[in-house]
């Protein structure tokens, strides 16, 4: 088979070559691999290859490749090393690799920049490097990326001392995951919270215990918005897990959750999804991406969904979206890349069912187990939801030298939301007897407490990295940093003013969500508007002692300033404003047996502020987010072991001591004091990859006991956190049959949990709810690959049709979707 070089290889011959059909020439090459034995390196000839020579493969070379296709990342890597790089195979150049950062060897940098490829090498003597297709190990599912997409993170996730699951592509693909909350099943430890109080029934995430709603990034940059986030234009989701304010800024006390987007890339390639299913499941996406010159490329990702939920069958999903991304420079020293996404939503919200019963049912000794899950106390003619969220980024990177690079990110942020919904509470004598329809002697709920909110959540965020390797007897990946960061949150309320009469009482066993009703919603006259000024200066430091030895310094010092004014109903107004200033660090050591393995120790800070609460930025005069009240302070230590057992396999585990020092509670007047303190400690355990070239799997678990051992509430001590369960797992796992079938499933365990720090169960109904915390789901893929251009995937969820709490609190709590069954077409060319 020909052999091409890659510096050798002419324009003329790559404009002819094919890039846009590369990666399908590939599949189908997979299927007739054994063809190609004669001249392609089987997974045992890439094992036994001999080594480079021993000056090559010690050296260690300051490499900053990004990513982008084969050919075009071999090239630099040649520049990088003088090493000689041929393709056996040539169809395979187009392919996208991730390209590699920091300081390596010349293998250290190959494995990375080849990772998730199914691309192989050979390594001669004479320090000729043959790039082949692996056949047997071709679309394997990469647990875990090289690198993360923040600068702030130098080295492979292998090396960095912190627990770090990335969650591709790939296995959301394979499980039909849409949205965020989807995505966040693949990694354990991790809880949503309803809508305490009115508060969002989005992306309301606590991650060990502790709430990360205010910890949502897009690319490395605050997500801001009570909102439910799609991943249509997602290329991974990156989960860092303990105290991370040094990285992320305020907040980020169980850990911070980054979405990466997708990026335009140096290739040619287009593709579809469209499925349908029960519950009138209807979505399609797109995904296209073209090489407009050398240099320059367009990727545009798009989404239509129209979409009900199995077992809640007044409830609606319904959303559009588009995001185009523009490159330009790509593979050059100065490289633009502008992006953009739109995402609406026009959705019939869900609070679910009650978690408080009427006094009739009590006394019948009803609890939700008697309910039907499927029962909606809402109001179809009065609920609604409406969202728009609009992110613009523009990141510019210039790299003046293989060891010296500069880096903006620049974003604006924008989410609106119009949201109505209704509250399932008991009708009693003393709220309802003027509800149509009101009979004390009949266990019945009312629509009176109803949640209304119509805000703004926008942000523009500025961050400039400049990274730096210094080499000589001690080796430094170097990054400092400046954020600057403007929001803006207003609202205002408004309410049912009942001009046409009171909404309706409901049975609690037969709700009617039908039922007539002419809502006049009004404004209230009352308005808020939040402002926070942030100023942050960060440094990171990878210092390499040697080859087994290295230590991870890092500190970031915030400056938060923020106003708060607000506007009665009965027009006086008050202001309200508050300035703080912290320290967040992260310290760590980590010894690396060898090179794929590595035993580490960190230390690590964070900081949350009172004004940041489930409503965004709050302060007032007295209660929970009182002005006066100083940042809360939470610190980790972490001892964990990371390797890749081989290089399509990652296991991970890490033992942690989480401890917020001074949590809010209160004091015997009631009022809120940071006297508290709360204790998570735990281990983590992650399997991911290939366990055979044809069997893939991504796996976690976590143990965890979270104690509260002080506050100011003596009914709270000693108590378990709420919302973290001792045990939470999950799997999931595919295997690909030689007949063009791939077979994939999955399940996920959660063990019980409360919904309050007294861990009150003063109800049958609330001991009900609270086992209903504790399940297992299960569920199902299966793709059978029509021709190279055409698949039929099909997946099932919660094949069980398990009854589960999705989402509590406990006013209410939101039972997960039933059984789901969606089938359809995944098209690529």
């Amino acid at each position: 088979m020909k052999r091409k070089t890659v510096h050798n290889a002419d324009h003329s011959c790559r404009r002819t070559r094919r890039r846009g059909t590369a990666r399908l020439f590939v599949l189908g090459a997979v299927t007739c691999g054994t063809l190609l034995t004669s001249q392609a390196l089987t997974p045992q000839a890439y094992a036994q290859t001999p080594p480079a020579p021993a000056a090559q493969q010690a050296s260690m070379i300051a490499f900053d490749i990004p990513a982008g296709d084969i050919f075009t990342v071999a090239q630099r890597f040649e520049e990088a090393t003088g090493l000689r790089v041929v393709f056996a195979v040539p169809n395979i150049e187009g392919l996208p690799s991730p390209g590699v950062r920091g300081r390596l060897t010349a293998q250290q940098a190959l494995d990375t920049l080849l990772m998730g490829t199914g691309i192989g090498y050979a390594r001669s003597n004479s320090g000729v490097i043959t790039l082949d297709l692996r056949t047997a190990e071709f679309l394997t599912v990469t647990a875990e990326a090289p690198s993360l997409e923040s600068p702030k993170y130098t080295e492979p996730i292998r090396d960095t001392p912190q627990t770090v699951v990335v969650i591709p592509q790939e296995v959301l693909d394979e499980q039909g995951a849409t949205s965020l909350r989807d995505a966040l099943r693949n990694t354990p430890g991790i809880t949503i919270m309803a809508g305490e109080g009115g508060a969002a029934p989005g992306d309301n995430l606590l991650i060990r215990g502790f709430s990360a709603r205010n910890d949502v990034y897009i690319d490395g940059a605050r997500d801001p918005g009570v909102t439910s986030r799609d991943t249509f234009n997602t290329e991974s989701v990156e989960v860092a897990k303990g105290p991370s304010s040094v990285t992320t800024g305020r907040g980020a006390t169980g850990g911070s959750v980054n979405m990466v987007t997708k990026s335009a890339e140096l290739m040619n390639a287009a593709s579809a999804r469209v499925a349908g299913g029960n519950a009138d499941y209807k979505r399609a996406t797109f995904d296209v991406n073209r090489r407009l010159t050398p240099t320059i490329a367009l990727r545009i990702n798009g989404l239509w969904q129209d979409a009900g939920v199995p077992r809640r069958d007044e409830v609606t999903q319904k959303s559009w979206g588009i995001a185009p991304t523009l490159g330009i420079g790509l593979g050059k020293p100065t490289s633009v890349s502008l992006s953009y996404q739109h995402l609406h939503q026009n959705n019939l919200p869900d609070y679910g069912l009650p978690g408080t019963l009427p006094d009739a049912a009590n006394a019948a000794g009803l609890t939700a187990n008697d309910l039907d899950f499927s029962n909606f106390y809402g109001l179809v003619a009065r609920d609604h939801e409406k969202m728009n969220g609009d992110v613009a980024t523009a990141t510019v990177e210039h790299r003046f030298s293989q060891t010296l690079t500069l880096r903006n990110l620049t974003r604006y942020g924008r989410n609106t939301l119009d949201r109505v919904v209704t509250s399932p509470r008991a009708a009693t004598s003393a709220n309802s007897a003027a509800d149509p329809g009101f009979n004390p002697a009949l266990p019945q709920i009312r629509r009176t407490d109803t949640k209304y909110q119509y805000r703004t959540d926008s942000t523009i965020t500025t961050q400039t990295d400049l990274s730096k390797s210094f080499t000589g007897a001690i080796q430094h990946e170097a990054v400092i940093g400046l954020e600057l960061a403007h929001d803006q949150q207003p609202s205002y309320s408004a309410a049912d003013t009942f001009t046409n009469g009171r909404p309706p009482v409901t049975s609690l066993l037969n709700p009617e969500p039908e039922q007539a009703y002419a809502p006049a919603i009004a404004p209230t006259g009352a308005s808020s508007e939040a402002r926070a000024q942030s100023t942050a200066a960060y440094a990171f430091d990878t210092i390499k002692l040697n080859s087994n030895w290295q230590v991870d310094l890092s500190g970031r010092y915030d400056r938060v300033k923020v106003d708060y004014d607000t506007v009665s109903a009965t027009g006086v107004p008050a202001e309200f404003g508050r300035l703080d200033d912290a320290f967040s660090g992260r310290a760590g050591v980590v010894f690396k047996p060898v090179t794929r393995g590595s035993i580490y120790a960190a230390y690590s800070t964070s900081f949350t502020p009172s004004y940041d609460g489930s409503f965004g930025l709050t302060l007032s005069s007295s209660g929970a987010n009182n002005q006066a009240l100083p940042p809360e302070r939470s610190y980790n230590i972490e001892v964990g072991t990371k390797w890749d057992v081989r290089p399509t396999l990652f296991a991970t585990l890490a033992v942690f001591n989480m401890e917020k020092t001074n949590a809010k509670t209160t004091d015997l007047s009631g009022a809120t004091v940071l006297a508290g303190n709360q204790q998570v400690r735990g281990v983590e355990l992650g399997l991911s990859g290939n366990l055979t070239p044809a069997w893939s799997v991504f796996s976690g678990l976590s143990l965890m006991n979270g104690r509260i051992t002080d506050s100011g509430n003596v009914a709270e001590v000693d108590r378990q956190l709420s919302y973290v369960p001792d045990t939470s797992f999950n799997v999931w796992t595919s295997y690909r049959l030689p007949f063009n079938l791939t077979l994939g499933g999955g399940a996920q365990f959660t063990a019980g949990y409360y919904f309050t720090n007294t861990n009150a169960l003063t109800t049958a109904n609330a001991a009900a709810v609270k086992d209903l915390t504790e399940y297992w789901l299960y569920s199902m893929m299966g793709s059978y690959r029509v021709n190279e251009h055409i698949s039929l995937q099909i997946n099932g969820m919660n094949l069980s049709n398990a009854k589960y709490v999705e989402r509590g609190y406990s006013g209410h709590f939101l039972p997960g979707p039933g059984r789901a069954v969606q089938i359809g077409p995944v098209i690529n060319f």
